[in-house]
């Protein structure tokens, strides 16, 4: 089934029933679920919408294909770019390989597809990693990291995913805003993610009429209504009657089930990571040195000198999933033994990039490292907008099942030690009872292990002469960093 390249402007609703019509003939349902369609149908018909969902829904599989029908439209049938920002950039490749499917689903001719590199406006020496489609109609899907400088002097459909869990929230939506100057389209979506965040303040303004646009809900169980769970058995079949596939989804959920699945955001307090998320994760394999099977590892380094632990621990990724490998940790270590621990596990395992923390003591030993094992290393402040970064990586590693950690209560303490704090400028808090120093250590690991934007106090000079091979496995973690 093709398109026409001279679209019409009702053709999203020819496109849709070209695409039901085509999956009757395949197979039972339609491609879209109800709710994905209403959503698609709500953000052609106002400029500005803010969708509060539940997760795991599949919104943002149904919104790529706005953006492969936006994009692959001529102008005088509304075609437009469409920028993507995700929280992280796993996200920003997901959404473009779902367009590239939509797109040849529905018989859009695609002229190029993959990574490029976007010149940044404020750093004309400096590239922001971007991926993207381009369309016959010479419109481009384009997916961005979450930095709004990315932004700038940009035209067209913008859609912001999982809008709650940026850094950087309000200036992204200042410079979003700024297209519907030129006749653009925003869409926000999110779960949400506390009473005073951002998301929800936008949400609550447009609702009581203090800002222009529209927001929709969607629940777990308006997702349920129109066929979530059926959708689920034909793609992961499964055994469990409906009744007690909900009833595990909401166990698993716990306490955060309300906000995570109904929509309701919380005022504060409960902790960042779900307990039960924590426990799938942990594995008896998990921690041996011994299984070590010889690929790539990411180091966390959290820096400490008297009173708390160091911490050192190495997770090496297999396939895409990282499993802990090693964990050092120690009250009272001086700096000479906390390096020598680190320098012995660079020398045994294949280590592409190490995070360390930078923040106060933390400044001499990132030098120093540098020093000796050049730009694998990577000093990471631990300020506010690095913390939630962080969490939130750590937070979807553990939901998505790509992490393994060994069974333990001393681990398991410092992963719930966490707290959602009610305050937006600080979402996340530290238990009282727990200084959750193996939290940072792993959140340290994801945080290089992604491949994303660090804030940094200062970049140190390479030392003249260091010259060794050491620097050649840093490479390999360049080509998935974003600048």
């Amino acid at each position: 089934m093709k398109l026409s390249s001279q679209k019409k402007p009702d053709a999203f609703d020819e496109a849709l029933a070209a695409v039901k019509k085509s999956d009757r003939a395949n197979g039972p349902g339609s491609l879209l679920l109800p709710y994905q369609g209403g959503a698609i149908r709500k953000a052609m018909a106002t400029a500005l919408l803010v969708i509060e969902k539940s997760r795991r829904i599949g919104l943002t599989w149904g919104i790529a294909f706005l953006a492969a029908l936006t994009a692959s439209s001529i102008k005088s049938a509304g075609g437009m770019d469409v920028y993507y920002m995700g929280y992280n950039m796993e996200m920003a490749r997901e959404f473009i390989d779902t367009v590239g499917m939509w797109a040849r689903s529905i018989g859009c001719a695609i002229t190029g597809s993959g990574e490029f590199a976007l010149p940044d406006p404020d750093k004309p020496d400096k590239f922001i990693k971007a991926f993207r489609v381009t369309f016959a109609s010479g419109f481009e899907v384009i997916a961005l990291p979450s930095v709004a400088r990315a932004l700038r002097g940009m035209q067209g459909m913008f859609i912001a995913d999982e809008a709650a869990f940026m850094t950087d929230l309000n200036e992204i939506l200042k410079a979003a805003m700024a297209f519907l100057m030129w006749g653009g389209r925003v869409i926000v979506i999110s779960t949400h993610n506390g009473v005073t965040n951002a998301f929800n303040i936008l949400l609550d303004e447009i609702k009581a009429k203090k800002r222009g646009g529209d927001t929709m809900k969607i629940t777990f169980d308006d997702a349920l209504a129109d066929g979530l769970y059926e959708r689920i058995k034909l793609v992961v079949p499964s055994s469990k009657p409906k009744a007690e596939w909900i009833e595990e989804i909401r166990g698993i959920y716990g306490d955060n089930a309300s906000e995570e699945l109904d929509c309701i955001p919380k005022a504060g307090g409960g902790s960042w990571l779900n307990a039960e998320d924590i426990a799938k994760c942990e594995h008896a394999d998990a921690g041996k040195p011994e299984l070590y099977q010889g690929g790539l590892c990411y180091i966390g380094r959290d820096v400490a000198r008297r009173r708390d632990y160091a911490v050192i621990i190495c997770f090496e990724m297999v396939g895409d999933v990282l499993w802990e490998r090693e964990r050092w940790e120690k009250v009272g270590a001086t700096f000479a033994e906390q390096d020598a621990v680190m320098d012995d596990m660079m020398k045994r395992y294949r280590v592409v990039r190490v995070g360390i923390d930078q923040t106060g003591m933390g400044e001499k030993v990132v030098e120093d490292a540098i020093d000796r094992h050049g730009k694998r290393v990577e000093g990471v402040l631990l300020t506010g907008p690095n913390r939630i970064s962080m969490a939130t990586i750590l937070r979807q590693l553990f939901e998505d099942g790509k992490i393994r950690i060994r069974r333990d209560p001393l681990m398991r303490t410092d992963l719930l030690g966490i707290k959602r704090a009610s305050n937006d400028n600080k979402v996340l808090a530290e238990g009282k009872e727990v200084h959750p120093d193996r939290f940072w250590a792993c959140g340290l690991v994801g945080l290089v292990s992604f491949g994303v934007v660090i804030s940094y106090d200062y970049t140190p000079a390479r030392p003249a002469g260091n010259d060794d091979d050491d620097d050649d496995q840093g490479h390999a973690w360049q080509r998935g960093r974003a600048y």
